[in-house]
């Protein structure tokens, strides 16, 4: 399938996470955090787009960047505390129209329902599709894309320090603005409070566990999967 409107995937990713370092590079079964989830996108997904890995230039992110080089990952380094500059910094140096965001953190990502998304975005000309305005997908399950002139139209002087790590918070309050599709999960009260992310030791020990059993995710196995681990975490 081809590329028509130059669309990528983002997966961004850091080391310096206080609570567990370095965890995109910790291994689960043979595989690297961040080779596994890239690996899935790609066996999974129907639509073949273009992975690039963004990360900063900050030296905590070296082994990360050489390890993308070892395994002919595609990368962009840019600021590491203003992921929107990052993003608009490698908008212009892949020169993409549209992307796909995704953390590097994120186990049981859905990529199922990315290409959801990623078909709902190309049906109609959105800004942004997403699953998070509002959350009803726990946390670990999130994912937008996006247009990137949302990005190049705005004046950086107007969004917050917070909003520069959370590039998608001033589309949000600002939404009447902008044309916003967003995924409902059903039965969400019983989900939204729920946390599937991978933050810590003791998370990163399940998850090896849960691999060990399973290989492929859509977000109601990851229900039945992480109810039977008693995975979930309450935010």
């Amino acid at each position: 399938m081809t590329n028509k409107l130059k669309i990528v995937i983002l997966i961004y990713a850091r080391l310096s996470s206080r609570r567990l370092p370095n965890k995109v590079l910790k291994k689960i079964n043979s595989k690297t955090l961040i080779s596994l989830v890239i690996d899935r996108i790609k066996r999974i997904s129907t639509y073949k787009i273009p992975i690039i890995l963004v990360s900063s230039k900050d030296r905590t992110d070296d082994r990360l960047i050489n390890y993308c080089k070892n395994k002919k990952i595609k990368f962009f380094r840019g600021d590491l505390k203003n992921v929107f500059q990052r993003t608009l910094e490698c908008s212009k140096f892949y020169k993409f129209n549209s992307f796909v965001r995704v953390c590097a953190d994120r186990p049981f990502f859905d990529v199922k329902l990315m290409d959801r998304m990623i078909k709902k975005f190309r049906e109609k000309k959105y800004d942004l599709v997403t699953n998070q305005f509002p959350r009803t997908y726990p946390k670990g399950l999130a994912c937008e894309v996006a247009n990137i002139d949302i990005f190049k139209n705005l004046d950086e002087k107007k969004i917050t320090r917070s909003d520069k790590e959370h590039i998608f918070n001033f589309f949000y309050r600002n939404n009447v603005k902008y044309n916003i599709f967003n995924f409902i999960l059903p039965d969400f009260k019983k989900f939204r409070n729920k946390d599937y992310s991978l933050n810590n030791k003791e998370d990163l020990s399940k998850v090896r566990k849960i691999y060990n059993e399973f290989n492929s995710f859509k977000y109601i196995d990851i229900l039945k999967i992480i109810k039977k681990n008693e995975f979930i975490k309450h935010t």
